[in-house]
């Protein structure tokens, strides 16, 4: 069970990258909300269409650890809710403390 959960939070380490960086041009237009709300849905769409067209055969990897395309797909999604959920934690807490 230890091995999946690494396995299902390294693909979600792979997804972060390109999440942030499309979440962050958002970021710039349109604020904070827009930013949160562009990492759990553009962000993370484009992150895993680009996983998808460039690095397809990485699944092969993943299916013979028996973990499916979709449980990558939510696993990641929910690391990525609870992620940005302790970040805006840290940044609330932060911004009222100074």
């Amino acid at each position: 069970m230890n091995r999946k959960w690494s396995n299902l939070f390294e693909f979600f380490k792979s997804t972060l990258a390109i999440n942030f960086a499309v979440s962050f041009f958002v970021f710039l237009f349109g604020g904070l909300i827009a930013f949160n709300y562009s990492v759990l849905t553009f962000g993370f769409a484009l992150s895993l269409f680009f996983k998808e067209v460039n690095a397809k055969n990485e699944y092969v990897f993943y299916f013979n650890n028996t973990i499916s395309k979709i449980q990558l797909w939510v696993y990641s999604w929910f690391f990525t809710f609870v992620f940005l959920a302790i970040c805006s934690f840290v940044f609330n807490l932060i911004r009222k403390l100074f």
